[in-house]
């Protein structure tokens, strides 16, 4: 995730939740665990990455041009893949870091054909909240876990089954016994069992997943005078098939159809909080060629097709198209010119700092009309003997986009009375660098872009920047290597204040005032030292760092709920971990 932060028209947090891209919104972008949606991922410490890293074996990362199955968010998605577990020996991998502590078990069950991965992983300051002062303690605690049996049927096909889980729970005394109680919990769960096979040049890969989220909270902490809990949610079971023909390098076929059954949680607020229950059914099929005209000269174009409906409400249809042009100048110069259509099915709007029940969660329903936009994007890609760079231009459309109206507070589950519906578009230009040289290795980028939305609803104001208008981005890292076994780097950000939604009383602006004012310009400068040594068939890797050695972060990271801070909002950081 440190290194998607770095990509140009990208801003996110420290340990990679809450993305902004090319000036979409936070719920705007989908994250995949070996393709099963994660809903609503991250943990109550921004310091905490989203999955245990000893488990993942990739991440890829999509904007700007999407393949051709992926759809439901229309800023970008992301798909991280876990290990598959050894078949050859047993391995073990013990890390601990300041916010949590792991393990991960790989090996073989049976050898060369069938493998099992575990990993486990807890945080463990909340364990010295009895001797801290009661401002200082973490009062929250997070535990996740991932497994995975992968088996070789043949050399030519295997089988996959795959569970996660994850809880963060925040808790406080309650006054009248003291007891501690827990006011907050996020739990998300995933499981999937997947047969791949090959067969000529043809291929097939089917899963069954299942998908869900909770979000539970205790009503004295929210509203007076209430008791018990409410709790909202999403609940999704999937049946996928994909296939695919390869004719040598110079055609590739995919196509494919998806079902998926999705219950929300809804909760409605008034004098009494009540869940409501909307199940909706979604199919989804598409098409895709990729065809290599010359080996200068490619085309990849596809078409996704959805129907969206809801059992109690309005159905909706969409047409999706795909388009990404590749043309090679040269050995080392690239042109490209890419085009996607997207379809975002679910709303999310975030009133605090905590993710609550109580936000505005809500599939196309009750009026909500989807969101859709068109990303267009050109670029240029040089090559270098160690290194690339590359500069591009989009322009990305953005409909129905909601928004808290001015001057309102939210009581009760009236919708329509709070929110806004308008269109929006966002546009820019991009670079990037990396090159390395000798012991050092540099990466640099830069975006200017600009996101806009209008409403009907206020014409006076005409076209505003959006919350997620970022008009200057700067990331970068640099780093040397020390010797054979360790490394030095910095890093850091430099980016333009977001548009405030709220003033400095933490009260809904006027209409004059709406989107009118910014946050302070935000910079960040971190330090980091790496050093990895192999004893035989034994690793070690011991890693520290300091965030923020000096900057002006924004109150999103510094809300880390981490121990540990020195003047300044300066965050220690240290890891150990030895593979055996």
């Amino acid at each position: 995730f440190s290194q998607i932060w770095i990509l140009p028209g990208v801003t996110s947090s420290l340990a990679g939740q809450n993305f902004m891209v090319d000036g979409g919104g936070y719920d705007e972008n989908l994250l995949l665990l070996d393709g099963v949606p994660v809903f609503h991922p991250g943990h109550f410490s921004s310091l905490l990455p989203v999955f245990n890293g000893d488990a993942v074996k990739n991440m890829v990362f999509h904007k700007g041009f999407f393949p051709t199955p992926l759809e439901g968010r229309i800023s970008s998605v992301t798909e991280v893949n876990l290990k598959e577990g050894n078949k050859k020996e047993h391995v073990r991998t013990l890390t601990l870091d300041m916010p949590a502590a792991s393990v991960m078990l790989e090996g073989p069950i049976i050898k060369n054909k069938l493998s099992y991965m575990v990993g486990a992983r807890r945080s463990w300051l909340d364990f010295f909240d009895s001797l801290l002062s009661e401002e200082n303690r973490l009062n929250h605690s997070t535990y996740d876990y991932n497994a995975k049996l992968s088996y070789n049927l043949s050399p030519v096909t295997t089988m996959n089954f795959l569970a996660y889980g994850a809880r963060d729970d925040y808790h406080l005394p309650i006054e009248e016994n003291g007891e501690n109680v827990s006011v907050l919990r996020w739990d998300n769960q995933a499981y999937q069992l997947s047969f791949a096979t090959q067969k000529g040049r043809l291929g097939n890969s089917t899963a069954v997943f299942y998908s869900a989220h909770t979000n539970r909270a205790y009503m004295g902490e929210i509203k007076e005078d209430t008791d018990g809990y409410v709790h909202s949610g999403i609940k999704s079971l999937n049946v996928t098939t994909d296939f695919s023909y390869s004719l040598e390098n110079l055609y590739h076929a995919r196509w494919g159809v998806k079902y998926a059954y999705e219950v929300y949680d809804l909760v409605s607020q008034g004098e009494e909080m009540r869940v409501r229950h909307e199940p909706v059914n979604q199919v989804s099929v598409y098409y895709d060629n990729l065809l290599r005209i010359s080996p200068e000269f490619s085309v990849q174009v596809g078409v996704h097709g959805g129907a969206y409906c809801p059992q109690h409400h309005r159905s909706y249809y969409s047409i999706q198209p795909r388009l990404s042009v590749k043309y090679f100048l040269s050995e080392r110069n690239l042109l490209y010119l890419n085009f996607s259509k997207m379809e975002q099915f679910y709303h999310f709007l975030r009133f605090d700092s905590f993710s609550l029940p109580t936000d505005f969660r809500m599939p196309s329903i009750d009026g909500f009309k989807p969101r859709s936009s068109e990303h267009y994007e050109m670029g240029w890609k040089h090559f270098m003997n160690s290194g690339q760079c590359e500069v591009s231009v989009y322009y990305k459309t953005r409909r129905n986009v909601l928004a808290l109206r001015p001057d309102t507070w939210v009581e009760d589950e009236g919708w329509q009375k709070y929110l806004m519906v308008g269109n929006g578009d966002s546009y820019g230009v991009k670079g990037y660098l990396y090159q390395r040289w000798k012991r050092w290795s540099l990466q640099l980028s830069y975006a200017y872009s600009r996101s806009r939305e209008w409403f009907g609803e206020l014409p006076e104001k005409g076209k505003v920047p959006s919350l997620y208008d970022v008009p200057h981005q700067l990331g970068g890292a640099l780093s040397y290597q020390l010797t054979t076994h360790s490394s030095f780097s910095v890093g850091g950000m430099l980016r333009s204040g977001k548009v405030r939604f709220l003033n400095e009383d933490y009260e809904p602006l006027s209409v004059e005032d709406f989107r009118e004012k910014r946050e302070p310009l935000n910079y960040r400068v971190d330090v980091g030292y790496s050093y990895r040594k192999s004893f035989g068939d034994k690793l070690l890797l011991l890693r520290l760092g300091v965030y923020n050695v000096v900057g002006n972060p924004s109150e999103e990271d510094i809300l880390s709920f981490y121990s540990v801070h020195w003047s300044g909002n300066c965050l220690p950081y240290g890891s150990l971990s030895f593979k055996f």
